[in-house]
């Protein structure tokens, strides 16, 4: 081609030029990029770091056509000999980091701009598969530095450059540990799996003054996929899926919970020697408002709000097994909320479309009865086990609205004195009207007891208990209750090639003439008699749960309206 014109040599002059530097930097970031950049890099960080830390890695390359860059097999580590040194004249800082990263790439990086203009902009980062670990301990001194003496991200890197802009970075498959070392027992909490997502991160000379930005970046995205922790005794699984937390809107939301025994409902009692078999699925849970600053180092969950929008509890006991007896004073839910190693301080917890039934098999009846308490929506306040807290609020309050049996309309309210030592708490309530025969499928499995008629118009309690002892009353109103008493028999079915044995009930005549006519009342108030109210004052069995108390409180007001006494 022949070269006429003078605006052709200009052009054909700097693109040749352009070519020969490219050609230039590919060599130099081939060949001598690595221990130009590792000279200055590691000299930089001993000096920002006061000598405590240092950097390393294997290799670098460039591409500065494409503006890439890969660093491998990286360590950032600290050096436990200048640790001591600055911890002697009190400038050793709370946290300690190591960590290693086996690739870090880099997208967009333009060598020119930070050559002429000090401004490193970078399209994207990708960090895959790093180990962090992060060893704190508060150290007195600290608490008193002035925040003036504190380097700024920003006064570490002007050494450097300008400004520093990352539109994203992405830490894949991060292993993280924090070990915490405030008491005399170190503490280690490990999460594997998480990906870290950082968007549009900025340091320049402004950066500590704006409002905009949370920890210099529009926000950071913590999540994981799942976690599957197994229980102590391997007999259930503690399943958390999609996990995504927010820094910015300060929010953690899960798609789902799931405690899975690994046993099913007719062999867990077997594999567990006896247990119930509980199994629990909570949806769509979202936690607003937390405070970030709270979960490290302190390892407590401060936020406004705990909504879950779907789930279920099953509790199934299989009465082949005998369940060994244990104390269990001290285990009612607010002191067990109290036990938690993790301190809590949510203000409400929001519960709707959540349903709890109770199941037993009766291997004599060779049947299952269950009880449900259905469509459950509700609010727990103060939901706390922190001592602050607790100092300015004690009570635990909680309100649930829940079809017993999905027909008869329940409200309940609970207050729970979450730092009692003897585990006070109130529970009052209303069971609204349903038909009585709807519990036959539990009376006759478990009790052979058959409901032949029975309207409840309604049935309203108070209690008042602590680990010993639940007082208060219960009055049940009724009309038309009849009952029949069964015995369990059995008959030849004749119809198989090979006869076999079935059981089935039969009613005990004398029996359920005499309960009828002599024991049961008819209906709650009757037409002779005023209303029965049921007097509680019951002792608390040591073996029994929570709900094992107020159900057996409970009971006793029942007995007393349906029978007129005043036994058990």
């Amino acid at each position: 081609m022949k070269i006429k014109h003078r605006w052709q040599k200009i052009t054909i002059g700097i693109i040749s030029s352009i070519l020969i530097l490219l050609i230039v930097l590919t060599i130099v970031g081939f060949f001598f990029l690595k221990p130009i950049v590792s000279n200055r890099i590691e000299k930089g960080v001993l000096k920002a770091t006061n000598r405590l830390y240092h950097i390393s890695f294997s290799d670098i390359r460039y591409n500065p056509i494409i503006g890439d860059i890969v660093i491998s097999d990286a360590h950032f580590v600290p050096d436990t000999l200048i640790y001591k040194r600055l911890h002697q004249v009190q400038k050793a800082p709370d946290d300690l980091l190591s960590i290693h990263v086996p690739s870090v790439k880099f997208t967009g990086v333009s060598p020119l701009a930070i050559i002429f203009t000090k401004i490193l902009d970078i399209n994207s980062v990708r960090i895959d598969n790093p180990t962090i670990t992060v060893s704190h301990k508060s150290l007195p001194y600290n608490k008193t530095i002035d925040s003036v003496e504190r380097k700024t991200p920003y006064q570490l890197i002007s050494k450097f450059v300008k400004s520093l802009y990352i539109n994203s970075v992405l830490l894949r498959n991060v292993d993280l540990t924090f070990e915490n070392k405030e008491s005399a027992k170190a503490k280690k909490s490990t999460i594997k799996n998480l990906d870290i997502q950082i968007t549009n991160i900025l340091l320049d000379s402004l950066a500590d003054k704006s409002t905009q930005k949370v920890y210099y970046a529009d926000d950071y995205t913590f999540s994981i996929k799942e976690i599957n922790l197994p229980d102590k005794k391997q007999l259930n699984d503690n399943i958390f899926k999609n996990i995504v937390f927010s820094l910015k809107n300060r929010q953690l939301s899960l798609s789902s919970y799931h405690l899975k025994p690994r046993a099913g409902n007719m062999t867990f009692g077997k594999v567990s020697g006896g247990q119930d078999r509980a199994e629990v699925m909570f949806k769509n849970i979202l936690i607003k408002e937390i405070q970030p600053e709270m979960l490290f180092p302190d390892n407590k969950l401060y936020a406004q709000t705990l909504s879950i929008d779907s789930g279920f509890v099953k509790v199934f006991n299989d009465k082949r097994y005998l369940r060994a007896k244990r104390n269990k004073v001290g285990e009612y839910p607010h002191q067990m909320l109290k036990k938690l190693d993790l301190k809590l301080n949510i203000d409400t917890v929001n519960i709707s479309n959540v349903s709890v039934s109770y199941a037993e098999y009766d291997p004599e009846a060779k049947l299952t009865g269950a009880i449900s308490f259905d469509r459950i929506k509700g609010k727990i306040f103060n939901a706390t086990n922190d001592s602050l807290p607790l100092l300015k609020n004690p009570i635990c309050k909680a309100q649930f609205h829940t079809y017993f049996m999905n027909r008869g309309s329940l409200n309940v309210y609970f207050t729970f004195n979450t730092p009692s030592k003897k585990g006070d708490f109130t529970c009052e309530g209303q069971l609204g009207s349903f038909e009585g025969t709807s519990i036959n499928n539990i009376t006759v499995a478990l009790t052979k007891v058959s409901v032949q008629s029975l309207q409840v118009n309604k049935y309203v309690f108070k209690l008042k208990g602590d680990d010993y002892r639940v007082t208060g009353s219960g009055t049940l109103y009724y009309e038309n209750l009849q009952a029949t008493l069964l015995k369990i028999g059995e008959k030849k079915d004749t119809v198989q090639e090979k006869p076999r044995r079935f059981r089935l009930f039969k009613k005990r005549h004398v029996p359920t003439f005499l309960i009828n006519n002599l024991v049961l009342k008819d209906s709650n108030p009757s037409k002779k008699d005023n209303l029965r109210v049921g007097t509680i004052d019951h002792t608390r069995v040591p073996t029994k749960s929570y709900w094992g108390t107020l159900w057996g409180a409970l009971s006793q007001s029942l007995i007393q309206c349906v029978t007129g006494g005043s036994k058990d």
